[in-house]
């Protein structure tokens, strides 16, 4: 009988020896910032199958969005192997779990089959019983071994298994180990799939597949004193090639992508069976789900579109895009030349070189950077523009690092890149309110007005700077009036002057519109009126003498208004003492008493019919006060 020898030290490093193919070589790679490319590869072959590799981490991506271009015809089908099906088959083995990576495992999964195992005590043929762990003193160590129980031919005996021990068992139990071990071999760096196409010959295969990779970064160079703005992207080979002669394009952007979860099996759980027995009637279907599943009628092409797609070589499947669409929202910059990159290199490169002319000003961002004020440089561009950190540099050498979100063509960005030593900025701000309109309605009147603010800023600037802009903070009120270059940002208008010798000012005015509705004759509007008397609201000159008039009205409405109180109060105390003389009169009974009490009773009331026609009086006029003054702002 053919024996195999088992050495426990060289267990771990076995490994069963595979043929290796050549993946096709990269041509083209579209490497996005968001972490998604997309690889294609020329594949030459001479039949109609093609085999390729890519690395195991690519699998589901491939499997998902692998489009093939052949010239010579369609796609048949894709496919690879299932994992763990190899290891599916070992379930009638011995080996069912796998390979062992220990002398234990290895001797616990040969329970009842027959073994020869040589230690220093010697040499132990018989049937494996079962596996134990024995505690031993070795060398004045405790330590723990692995004793084998077997059944031999002078009976049962319990060996331990001691440094350097051999296992010896037969041939069939060795071909169940290669068995395992060939299962049991996982390529961790890539995975083989197998195309088979439709036609034969020599001839190149277009392939390609997005996956997720690193992402390029982005930086920038601004060479002030060169002129020149330059974009360097730093790119990682992480696709398990090198890159020879490769096709690179940049994109940016941030394009949905998800995680795919193809290539693993997917075992869905079935419900238990329905209680007791339940009758079943299948019908054909006749409805749209079955004319669905008819074949349809090829769908017919424009003569243009059958033009187009004459020359070109065909995508995978048999549908046919009917309309190429632009890429919204994503900028594509392609090398100027091709890239070499071995695998695991990272490379930066300048994708991106254009001459520009920067002008340095002083930049004050009160929202932003309180009283700091910064130098920067203006960027303007005709092409469009990927975000990332700009190096500002000059003749001299480093001057700052400025913050770039990007831009579209056409549009304007300032880059700060540095603090304006020395620079001082002081403002001052005033306003004033102007009365446009007034709406009366009986007692009601409503006030409509604009309030007008002015911001001066007056700086000190460095020399270097030729220009000066405010970002001055928006939310007063709509611009009324700015000097020279004004733009607008998300909570600010900008505004540009020049500087001249090192000194600038200007003033922003901005316009707020409001309306106030109050009663003629109360405090409120009596506070307006001594408002636009004291020239802290301006009116017209017309409504200027009515605001006067009304100032009178008021003025002799409040005096008359004091007589009115004033002769309420006296009516009050006449007619208590009216009260007070008539329960004295009906309480005494003297003649001369009562006679003097009746005159003063008499004299009360003739106070009191005077004051009571003084009171209507002064209420009366009142009225025609109030009248005068409705009159005043509604003449009709």
């Amino acid at each position: 009988m053919t024996k195999s020898i088992f050495l426990p030290a060289l267990l771990a490093t076995t490994c069963l020896a595979g043929i290796a193919f050549a993946s096709p070589e990269i041509t083209r790679i579209e490497l996005g910032q968001a972490g998604i490319a997309r690889y294609t590869f020329i594949a030459p072959t001479e039949g109609n199958t093609l085999s390729f590799d890519v690395p195991m981490r690519d699998s589901d991506d491939v499997l998902a969005s692998l489009v093939v271009r052949d010239p010579a015809g369609g796609v048949i089908d894709l496919q690879t192997d299932t994992p763990g099906s190899s290891l599916a088959a070992l379930a009638d083995t011995i080996f069912s779990g796998g390979v062992p990576r220990t002398t234990e495992g290895l001797v616990r999964a040969m329970i009842g089959e027959t073994l020869e195992v040589t230690t220093e005590r010697g040499a132990f043929t018989g049937r494996v019983m079962g596996v134990s762990e024995t505690p031993m003193v070795e060398d004045g160590n405790d330590v723990i071994r692995t004793s084998v129980l077997m059944l031999t031919k002078d009976g049962v005996q319990e060996i331990v298994l001691t440094p350097g021990a051999q296992v010896t068992f037969s041939e069939a139990v060795a071909q169940q180990l290669a068995r395992a071990m060939d299962a049991d071999r996982r390529d961790t760096t890539s995975r083989r799939f197998d195309l088979t196409l439709e036609a034969s010959g020599v001839r190149d295969v277009e392939l390609s597949y997005v996956t997720e990779v690193a992402a390029w970064k982005n930086s920038w160079r601004l060479l002030l004193d060169e002129g020149r703005f330059q974009g360097w992207a730093t790119v990682e080979n992480v696709s398990g090639q090198d890159w020879i002669d490769v096709a690179l394009t940049l994109t940016t952007g941030s394009p949905v992508a998800y995680r795919r979860e193809m290539i693993d099996p997917l075992y869905i759980a079935r419900n238990d069976p329905p209680q007791g027995p339940r009758p079943v009637t299948v019908a054909p279907d006749t409805g749209a789900f079955a004319r669905l599943a008819m074949k349809a009628p090829a769908p017919m092409a424009s003569p243009m579109a059958e033009a187009a797609f004459a020359d070109a070589i065909a995508p995978s499947g048999t549908a046919r895009a009917g309309q190429a669409l632009n890429s919204a929202g994503i900028l594509r910059y392609a090398m100027p030349q091709p890239v070499d990159l071995k695998e695991g290199r990272t490379a930066n490169l300048m994708y991106l070189d254009m001459p520009i002319e920067p002008k340095i000003r002083a930049l004050y961002r009160p929202l932003k950077t309180g009283d700091d004020v910064l130098l920067a440089a203006s960027l303007q561009a005709d092409e469009a523009l990927a975000p990332g950190l700009v190096s500002v540099q000059d003749s001299n050498g480093f001057v700052g690092d400025a913050p770039f979100t990007g831009m579209l063509a056409g549009q304007t960005r300032l880059l700060p890149f540095a603090s304006a030593t020395g620079a001082q900025v002081l403002t001052d701000r005033t306003q004033n309110q102007r009365v446009t309109g007034m709406i009366s309605g009986g007692e009601q009147v409503t006030v409509n007005l604009v309030t007008l603010r002015t911001t001066r800023y007056d700086a000190s600037v460095p020399e270097q700077a030729g220009l000066f802009s405010v970002e001055h903070p928006e939310g007063f009120g709509e611009l009324d009036s700015a000097p020279g270059e004004v733009e607008r940002g998300d909570g600010f208008v900008r505004v540009t002057v020049p500087v001249e010798n090192g000194e600038v000012s200007l003033s922003i005015v901005e316009r707020a519109r409001s309306s106030r509705q109050m009663t003629l004759g109360s405090q409120e509007f009596e506070g307006f009126v001594l408002d636009v008397r004291a020239g802290r609201i301006a009116v017209a000159e017309p409504m200027a003498a009515a605001f006067d008039t009304a100032h009178e009205l008021m003025r002799r409405a409040r005096a008359v208004g004091q007589e009115i109180d004033a002769q309420e109060a006296r009516q009050r105390d006449l007619s208590s003492e009216q009260g007070r003389l008539r329960a004295n009169l009906d309480a005494v009974e003297q003649d001369a008493l009562r006679n003097r009490y009746l005159k003063s009773l008499d004299e009360t009331e003739t106070q009191i019919a005077d004051a009571a026609d003084k009171l209507a009086e002064l209420r009366a006029e009142r009225t025609a006060l109030g009248d005068q003054l409705i009159a005043l702002f509604d003449p009709k």
